[in-house]
């Protein structure tokens, strides 16, 4: 829908002819709203002006329905249903009788990826459900199988079966741009096929959750429900899934989360392939490079990086060098400001990949290779 964005490009064009060559400021708000002493009389010309103008803007409403519309056929709706384990009466705790009972079912979104049916959610929808039932955009309502989840990065993914499934492609991620307009398709409070729609508002947000990725943040309107829906890019391909906002009141602020759609690919590949999510680790505790610490080291303050304080036996980072007391600065390329950025780069690099890390020792840099090894733990 790159058509949208020219649209737009042109009526704002339009618009500042409309309104003069000099930008409207506050401080000249009387002067660009003055209303002429006398007003013009309805001549043709005038007319033409007018019509021409909307074309363009039934234009872009036709491009952004076209783009809804396309869309909403690969958007789900998803019900889990959970049990829970009671006890009737103290006979029956004595005696550890109990009784399973059905919880009232969590709503969210979700988004099919794939002609087989497989669908993308948050792990966080689902949680430990006994049954998730998926409703269709055509109405259909199927019974869904958890193929595989991840804690670490709050993604969890489905497989229907069934024929006529309309995937949505998953986007490149690292193309996309803060200020790009997007949209959110899901189920807020129950209320199917809601869409809505904003920009990216920064990249990179981290510590919303217990997860290791990074977070689109968007002021696209996301409330409970939602979760697990797709933020879609104005070529119809998901760059991210919707998952969390930070609200003082519970409801939407203007401040909502997404993992960026690079994750969602990793995780739904290795779950696909493999039935589990493959985690990658370098073998090191790390941390923070303090003013305090970089002073005990003799280095000014203001350096970016992290201290390494330990270096695990038969880990990669072992085995390519890295020593106690190094400083990682670098990590295939992208600067290492912290912890958290080295971690989420090691997470989405793959197994067996040679990546070049550059560290400091003895205030000297120094580059070694590393070779990516699939965690102990995973």
């Amino acid at each position: 829908m790159r058509g949208f964005l020219r649209f737009l490009s042109f009526t704002v064009a339009i618009s500042l002819l409309a309104m003069g060559s000099s930008p409207w400021r506050g401080t000249q708000a009387h002067a660009a709203f003055r209303l002429p002493s006398k007003f013009p009389s309805s001549t043709s010309a005038n007319k033409t002006t007018l019509a021409s103008k909307l074309p363009v803007l039934s234009e872009i409403d036709h491009e952004f329905t076209e783009l809804v519309s396309q869309v909403m056929p690969s958007v789900v709706s998803i019900t889990a249903v959970q049990q829970a384990t009671i006890f009737n009466d103290s006979f029956s705790k004595f005696f550890g009788v109990t009784t399973l009972v059905e919880l009232p079912p969590q709503l969210g979104s979700g988004v099919i990826v794939s002609q087989e049916g497989h669908i993308v959610t948050n792990l966080h929808v689902i949680g430990g459900a006994l049954v998730v039932r998926v409703h269709l955009n055509d109405g259909r309502i199927l019974s869904a199988k958890v193929l595989g989840t991840d804690s670490f990065t709050d993604l969890a993914i489905l497989k229907i079966r069934g024929t006529g499934f309309i995937p949505l492609k998953l986007g490149n991620s690292d193309e996309v741009k803060v200020g790009q307009a997007v949209i959110a398709v899901g189920n807020p409070y129950g209320l199917q096929e809601t869409v809505t729609q904003g920009i990216i508002s920064a990249k990179g947000r981290r510590g919303f959750s217990e997860t290791v990725n990074e977070f689109f943040q968007t002021d696209a309107a996301i409330n409970p429900g939602n979760s697990g829906g797709p933020l879609i890019d104005l070529d119809g391909r998901v760059i991210a899934i919707n998952n969390s906002i930070l609200s003082d009141r519970g409801g939407w602020q203007g401040i909502s989360f997404a993992i960026p759609s690079n994750t969602v690919k990793r995780v739904f590949n290795d779950i696909r392939v493999h039935g589990r999510v493959i985690h990658t680790w370098l073998g090191v505790l790390t941390a923070p490079l303090t003013d305090s610490l970089l002073e005990s080291l003799g280095m000014s303050p203001g350096r970016r990086g992290v201290f390494v304080y330990r270096v695990f036996q038969d880990s990669p980072a072992k085995q390519a060098g890295i020593r106690p007391g190094d400083i990682i600065i670098s990590f295939d390329g992208k600067e290492v400001c912290d912890s958290i950025a080295l971690r989420v780069s090691v997470t989405e690099t793959l197994v067996g990949q040679k990546v070049p890390i550059k560290i400091l020792r003895d205030r000297s840099e120094k580059q070694v290779e590393v070779t990516i090894e699939k965690s102990p733990r995973a």
